[in-house]
């Protein structure tokens, strides 16, 4: 594959990942519900302190709403 794709083509292992899902009756591209309340920021909150400040980063703005760091990267 990486011959007619390039760097950027998918790994063999998810895509046998893939066909054994599709095989198996899984048509839908989305993933499935996880236990557990979903990590999600109030996007309001985080536009409103880039709007603030341009050149705000991930880590002030995770400190601003008390979060980690990992869930305001977009």
């Amino acid at each position: 594959m990486k011959e007619v794709y390039g760097e950027l083509c998918i790994a063999q292992c998810t895509l046998f990942r893939w066909c054994q899902r599709y095989e198996a009756g899984r048509v839908n591209i989305k993933d499935f519900p996880r236990p557990g309340q979903a990590h999600v920021l109030i996007n309001s909150a985080v536009y409103e302190l880039i709007r603030q400040n341009p050149r705000i980063t991930t880590r002030e703005i995770a400190v601003e709403l008390s979060t980690s760091k990992e869930l305001c990267i977009t």
